[in-house]
C-alpha cells in the first residue's frame, strides 16, 4: 500500500442529512456533518525479503453542526467558526488553512446557487483526512513565531474588531498581539499566518 503523506479535504452539499431535529429561526441555516478521519501507517518489515510493508490504520470522528447563514455573496460562513469546528474535531491549525479556504467558499457558493434560495436550512458534508504519527496528538494553543518564541495574549481594554474575520472582540476577551500591537482572534491569526508571515493591518513581517 503507498504511504499517506497529504491532507485531503472534500466539501459537497448533502441532501441526505437529517434536518428534522433542527429548531426553525428567522434566519437561514448551515446544518454541517464533519468526518475526520486520521491516518497513521504502521510500518512492517517482512523476514523472508526485508522489504518493508506499510499498514494503515485509522479512527474516524463526527460531529454535526449548525451555523447561520446569511445569504450575503461573500462570508456566509465566518472563518474563526469554522476553525472553531475545525478545532473541536481535533484538526491543528497548521493543517487549516487550505481546509479553510475551500469550506468557506464552498459556503458562500451553496448560498448563492439559485435552486437555493427557498431552502431555510442548506446540508453540507465535509470529510477531511489527516495523516498522524499518532492517534492521541496534543494541539499546541500558542501561536508561535518560531521554534522558541509565541506571540503574546492578551485580555481586551476595550471592544474592537478582528480585521480578520471582521467579527467584534468583546471588552474583556482574549486575543492575540502581534509584536506590533495589533490584536486579533487568536484562531483567526493563526490561520492567517498559515499563509502569510505579516500583519493583516500593518503588514510588519514576522522574523523566519
Amino acid at each position: 500500500m503507498d504511504s499517506v503523506t497529504d491532507d485531503y479535504c472534500d466539501v459537497h452539499q448533502d441532501e441526505s442529512l437529517d434536518t428534522s431535529s433542527v429548531e426553525s429561526a428567522p434566519y437561514d441555516q448551515f446544518i454541517i456533518k464533519f468526518e475526520v478521519e486520521f491516518l497513521r501507517e504502521q510500518g512492517e518489515e517482512e523476514e523472508d525479503d526485508e522489504h518493508d510493508v506499510f499498514r494503515l490504520e485509522s479512527t474516524i470522528k463526527t460531529e454535526i453542526f449548525l451555523e447561520r447563514c446569511d445569504r450575503l455573496p461573500h462570508s456566509n460562513l465566518p472563518w474563526h467558526n469554522v476553525t472553531r469546528m475545525l478545532h473541536i474535531m481535533g484538526v491543528e491549525g497548521d493543517r487549516q488553512p487550505m481546509m479553510l479556504r475551500q469550506i468557506c467558499s464552498f459556503a458562500d457558493k451553496i448560498a448563492n446557487e439559485p435552486y437555493n434560495r427557498n431552502k431555510k436550512i442548506l446540508t453540507m458534508k465535509v470529510y477531511i483526512s489527516i495523516p498522524v504519527s499518532d492517534f492521541i496528538e496534543e494541539s499546541s494553543e500558542a501561536v508561535g513565531l518560531d521554534g522558541n518564541e509565541d506571540l503574546e495574549k492578551v485580555k481586551l481594554g476595550s471592544e474592537c474588531v478582528c480585521v480578520i474575520c471582521r467579527e467584534k472582540m468583546e471588552m474583556g476577551s482574549e486575543a492575540t498581539k502581534m509584536p506590533c500591537s495589533h490584536v486579533f482572534h487568536g484562531n483567526c491569526l493563526m490561520n492567517w499566518l498559515g499563509v502569510k508571515r505579516n500583519c493583516p493591518i500593518c503588514r510588519f513581517v514576522l522574523p523566519s
